[in-house]
């Protein structure tokens, strides 16, 4: 990763030099922007199923991080729990950053042509008024816990992997911190849901709700972006499809496993240990940041 670069003068991208504090959520600063110029169509490596992965994750991220603002925000006003309502706090911080640095990709979709609206607009249809008013406060919630559970699993997929490593450098900065971020609130929902409810059907209920919200909002986004442009059917579509989830990325095999942990009755976020990718990343942002101060002064 080329880590995020503050120069005076350059709407460069940025985040705010902060250790992983999972026990301390805050959200950071962060500045980012989209030159047209510097986004190509397919700006993953060139290819359309990779590039359609993330543009539909976008889309759909905002509307639902909104939501889960909303369920975690109520949920908090509701505890007795000065700790975990500073948690909540920053989780919320956090993820209403993530919402609107999404927002802001979601106008160079815009400007290259793709109709992302109507899709917004379902998902944000979907989330607040299917789940959040007619599943009620608990089962959001549990939604939510797994959702964020199968996002910490594509987080590792993002800091751990080769994928993005073709895309735009403020990209990659962009989906880099949102991945660590991911990690280091990881377990946030989990608790919280553990606190209100501790029902394990609960649970399970909300990881399969999780699960399907994740890969039924990226089969949805991804294919009516092939169909906008055309190639739905077409030969490398499909091969390219099948390698991201089955045979070459593995994206759906690779979540099995981590969805059937959820399963365990035992089972906590925290016993996965992915700290040390967010902790790799956050250090070149600390590091990068202060090289970068003698050469502003």
């Amino acid at each position: 990763m080329h880590p995020a670069k503050k120069r005076e003068g350059e709407d460069t991208p940025y985040v705010e030099p902060r250790p992983f504090s999972p026990d301390c959520l805050r959200p950071r600063r962060t500045r980012f922007s989209f030159d047209l110029d510097d986004v190509p169509n397919y700006w993953v490596g060139g290819s359309p199923a990779r590039t359609h992965l993330f543009n539909s994750i976008n889309v759909f991220l905002v509307p639902f991080e909104e939501f889960m603002v909303r369920v975690l925000s109520d949920q908090g006003q509701r505890l007795d729990d000065p700790e975990l309502r500073r948690q909540i706090r920053g989780f919320c911080g956090q993820e209403a950053n993530h919402a609107r640095a999404h927002q802001i990709f979601l106008d160079t979709l815009r400007a290259q042509g793709h109709d992302v609206d109507g899709f917004l607009h379902f998902a944000d249809a979907m989330f607040s008024r299917v789940l959040e008013r007619g599943l009620g406060r608990d089962l959001s919630l549990a939604a939510i816990a797994g959702f964020e559970h199968l996002t910490a699993f594509l987080a590792e997929f993002i800091l751990d992997g080769e994928m993005l490593a073709q895309a735009p450098p403020a990209l990659q900065e962009l989906w880099k911190w949102h991945a660590a971020e991911e990690l280091e609130h990881k377990a946030l929902a989990f608790d919280l849901l553990r606190h209100v409810n501790g029902s394990y059907p609960l649970r399970i209920a909300g990881g399969a709700l999780g699960a399907g919200i994740v890969f039924g909002f990226l089969g949805i986004g991804m294919a009516l972006l092939f169909t906008e442009e055309g190639i739905l059917f077409e030969r490398r579509t499909l091969r390219e499809t099948l390698e991201l989830f089955f045979t070459r990325d593995k994206i759906l095999t690779r979540s099995i496993p981590v969805m059937l942990d959820y399963l365990r009755p035992g089972f906590h976020p925290s016993q996965r240990d992915t700290r040390g990718m967010a902790e790799r990343m956050f250090a070149q942002v600390e590091l990068q940041v202060a090289e970068d101060v003698p050469r502003a002064a």
